[in-house]
């Protein structure tokens, strides 16, 4: 791996690890100061709550003693007015939301506002603990969606029985008035855990006590050992402190962003990883000085070693060197370049490049072109050289003899002065090379022109010899099939002519019908041949395979009598590209083959199938015959060649199928069945439609 990447992995991991822990430090410590201060905010808000609810503890007391509302619960007096009257004006002056005047089983005998604003549930309840306990007790009720209430009661006693009860109600959001001031939340849980007060409108009493099951609640430890704990709600997370209330029995918690503590951990540590990671950087540059300039003063031993090197490699390189400026004179040559041109060292500096090569050359470019001078001035930009690469010129040495040289001229700028670096290899040897082998080719050529036209002779004469050789097996096989025929012929009317002088007409008539036949053989001998050398028909059409078939198998209805034939068609056949006589003729040659071929067989079958694909028709025509030998197969196909017995045909039919088929553009194969007998593979091409 570069060393760089490996700096760049070792600053990320350290910068990393640098961020975690001082971000994890600055967490800890500001987790501790912001629980120290929820603490004390906590102690705050107790000491608040208690001093708000501690003016209200002696309310139910101012009424308890009054002699009109002691009459008024044991019956003595009928009207309540005063009594409503006097509980109004308590009310509006302690700024409660209700006095109410019970019976001691709980039925309200006066109150200071009209209609019932106190259920019978929480009526019972407070009932239930005034006789239970014997004295003034206080009381949280809550209904969902309905304000938290508080309620104050004290009871009546006459002769040491409670004859009645005096209750105050109170709205508990009073207390949220004074919590309502920072970001942190104070929540208010009655003795069985229910939520009835929260100083947040987000997370309602309500929204606490249907949610509960979403409020995960989480403990950890700070590396001191104190332990804390956390709240998670709605996607947000809070410290939490939780203090039992005694003297009410209430459950309350304090809850306090973390949000801030996270930014602040966050942003210390950020800001502690960018210090050590500057820290890191000016280490970083000062070593990369230090090491810079150590480089420096190797790459200065290199240069000067490397420069030893070049000077022994141009010295001792086998190609001219030799360094130009822009007027074209040399500036520096190497020793090969001064051996090859015959230069004397002090004198090279006076020398143009134009006067090392051939003026006057006809055989060779000039150097120089007319448009590509060496410019006059060194600021010229016009003119400028022409580059070269390996163009052969002819050289002069100082004695002035040429030799043949392979030349490059490139640009060389360096500190901003154009120079030009010239390169000359001698190739005397090669040309002398390259003329003795033009001399070899010239002469390889001639004898290539001459093997050339006796191989042509040759040709020509075997093509002579092949054609003579076919010409003489087709006369041999013709004159064979008709030299029997012409035989009959002739005993056959010199029969008859003794017939005739005999009278015996009868045996006349017969020898004519024989005559007749024979001449019928050498007929469709001669048809054989003609239609041999039938041309390739100009037009091809669409052509029914199926009507084309049951027309051969018509024509040979009788020779398959004793035949079992078996066609496997299927239905709506495709047509295909033929013409219609070469498909009669290719199927006719083959059925007739197959017919010959099953003469000696006994069960002789013929199996004619039909496989059409997307752009062909395959046919095979099948026989279980005499079928032929493997070496035959290879000549199956060609003129003359045929296994039947003499005056059975001139072996042209399959020769003549196998040109049919390439005529309309199909094909055949001829397989040597495994049980015996023949099959021949036939592919026609489907008409494609327009």
């Amino acid at each position: 791996m570069d060393r760089k990447w490996i700096l760049v992995s070792v600053a990320t991991l350290l910068v990393f690890t640098f961020y975690w822990g001082s971000k994890e430090m600055a967490h800890q410590w500001l987790t501790q100061q912001a629980q120290n201060n929820a603490q004390q905010s906590l102690l705050n808000a107790i000491g608040e709550m208690r001093h708000a609810l501690r003016r209200f503890y002696h309310l139910p007391y101012l009424i308890n003693n009054n002699p009109d509302a002691v009459a008024l619960v044991v019956g003595r007096l009928d009207q309540s007015d005063d009594i409503d009257q006097a509980l109004s004006q308590l009310d509006k002056a302690a700024n409660t939301e209700g006095w109410y005047l019970l019976s001691d089983e709980g039925q309200l005998v006066a109150s200071s506002i009209a209609g019932d604003h106190i259920s019978n549930a929480d009526l019972q309840t407070i009932v239930a603990d005034i006789h239970r306990l014997g004295e003034g007790t206080s009381l949280v009720l809550k209904t969902k969606g309905e304000r938290p209430f508080y309620y104050l009661s004290a009871p009546i006693f006459e002769h040491l029985a409670i004859v009645g009860i005096v209750v105050v109600q109170l709205d508990l959001r009073l207390l949220t008035d004074q919590w309502l001031t920072s970001s942190d939340v104070i929540l208010l849980r009655d003795p069985n855990g229910k939520f009835f007060l929260s100083s947040s409108d987000t997370y309602s009493a309500d929204w606490l006590n249907d949610a509960e099951s979403r409020i995960n609640i989480t403990e950890k430890t700070l590396l001191q050992g104190e332990s804390l704990t956390l709240w998670d709600m709605d996607n947000k997370r809070y410290f939490s402190q939780t203090i039992r209330l005694d003297d009410v029995k209430w459950l309350l918690t304090y809850l306090s962003p973390t949000t801030p503590v996270d930014r602040t951990s966050t942003t210390i540590g950020l800001s502690a990883s960018m210090f050590f990671l500057l820290l890191f950087l000016i280490g970083v540059i000062g070593y990369q000085r230090h090491q810079k300039q150590l480089s420096q003063q190797r790459i200065q031993a290199l240069i000067k070693e490397s420069e030893q090197k070049l000077n022994q490699m141009i010295n001792k390189t086998q190609v001219g060197l030799l360094l130009l400026n822009e007027q074209g004179n040399i500036v520096d040559i190497n020793a090969m370049a001064i051996q090859q041109f015959a230069i004397e060292d002090a004198s090279f500096a006076e020398i143009n490049l134009r006067q090392l090569f051939k003026k006057n050359d006809d055989t060779q470019s000039p150097l120089f072109p007319e448009s590509t001078r060496f410019p006059e001035s060194p600021n010229s930009i016009d003119n400028r050289i022409e580059e070269m690469s390996a163009v052969e010129k002819v050289a002069v040495r100082q004695d002035q003899s040429a030799f043949p040289v392979l030349f490059s001229l490139t640009s060389f700028p360096f500190h901003g002065t154009q120079y030009y670096l010239a390169t000359v290899l001698d190739i005397s040897k090669r040309k002398k090379a390259e003329h003795a082998l033009n001399e070899a080719n010239m002469q390889l050529a001639q004898r290539v022109e001459e093997r050339t036209s006796e191989l042509r002779e040759a040709q020509a004469s075997l093509i002579a010899s092949s054609k003579m050789a076919a010409l003489g097996r087709m006369s041999s096989a013709i004159v064979h099939e008709l030299n029997q025929p012409l035989t009959g012929l002739r005993t056959l009317t010199t029969s008859n002519a003794l017939l005739s002088e005999r009278g015996e007409m009868a045996m006349v008539a017969a020898n004519n019908d024989l005559i007749e036949t024979l001449i019928d053989r050498m007929v469709d001998m001669a048809t054989q041949l003609k239609t041999f050398a039938y041309n390739k028909p100009e037009r091809l059409h669409a052509v029914s395979f199926t009507e084309g078939l049951q027309e051969v198998l018509r024509i040979y209805q009788q020779q398959l009598l004793e035949i079992d034939v078996r066609v496997r068609i299927p239905s709506g056949l495709p047509k295909i590209q033929a013409e219609e006589q070469r498909l009669r003729q290719v199927l006719g040659n083959l059925v007739s083959n197959a017919i010959d071929a099953l003469e000696h067989t006994p069960q002789p079958r013929i199996t004619i199938s039909v496989v059409p694909t997307e752009t062909s028709l395959e046919v095979k025509i099948s026989d279980n015959g005499c079928g032929i030998d493997g070496e035959a197969l290879s000549t199956i196909f060609e003129p003359f060649t045929t296994n039947k017995k003499i005056g059975k045909g001139l072996g042209l039919g399959l020769s003549i199928v196998a040109n049919n088929m390439r005529d309309i553009g199909g094909d055949i194969q001829a397989n040597i069945n495994q049980k015996g007998g023949m099959t021949f593979v036939l592919g026609f091409a489907l008409v494609t439609p327009k």
